[in-house]
């Protein structure tokens, strides 16, 4: 089954209270706790930080973290300017409003960390995303990202939806449901991250709906 970019069937402003009102609770720390497993920050940034869950997961883990959270869409960042003040992570957080098309505000290398989740399948060219980690992180540094994976067929779609989402509105399923057709294979990610020299054993299947990019660049 052929990619299919998301549409823009809904607006900013009700996608991002659509996917607010989501419980990615379960999610966020499963990456977190991923995460910690290998190198991490202290200067770590988030590209498409969302509602900003998970870098308030991380900076609730411990006092050492700075991240920069970005996004592309102001509706997302003041729904996370809202969630990170009242988690009291202010002076651990700062938010940015920056889609990873155009990031020329940020040094090369400027990161010890580069994490993303869910972000690439978003973008119309998914390459830029992991182009953007790449440049954003140091020698040494270290890039963990995770998205879904695009099944092979409707019927595994309609399944995922209905096991993952068929608590959520209608809005909310099928946000879920265009997510996963405009997903990567794993197949896919590999070439993407091959071309920048991430090699295939630094991409794997984390679950049954989602593949993960562990790497760290060379000293």
């Amino acid at each position: 089954m052929d990619r299919t970019p998301e549409p823009d069937t809904f607006s900013p402003s009700d996608e991002a209270a659509e996917y607010h009102a989501m419980d990615h609770t379960a999610v966020n720390r499963q990456f977190v706790d991923e995460l910690l497993e290998g190198p991490t920050g202290p200067l770590v940034v988030d590209l498409g930080c969302g509602p900003a869950g998970i870098p308030i997961e991380l900076c609730q883990r411990s006092n050492d973290y700075e991240v920069i959270a970005t996004d592309g869409e102001v509706e997302m960042l003041e729904i996370a300017k809202q969630e990170i003040d009242i988690a009291g992570c202010l002076g651990q957080i700062s938010l940015s409003h920056a889609a990873v098309e155009s990031m020329e505000q940020f040094e090369d290398g400027m990161a010890d960390t580069v994490i993303s989740n869910s972000l690439l399948h978003h973008l119309e060219q998914p390459r830029v995303g992991l182009e953007a980690a790449f440049r954003l992180t140091r020698n040494g540094g270290r890039i963990f990202i995770r998205d879904l994976a695009r099944p092979e067929t409707e019927a595994e779609i309609e399944s995922m939806v209905q096991t993952y989402s068929g608590n959520e509105s209608e809005n909310g399923q099928q946000l879920f449901r265009q997510s996963l057709h405009a997903a990567l294979t794993l197949n896919e990610i590999r070439i993407i991250a091959r071309g920048l020299g991430i090699p295939e054993d630094h991409v794997q299947m984390s679950s049954d709906r989602h593949w993960t990019i562990d790497w760290c660049r060379p000293t």
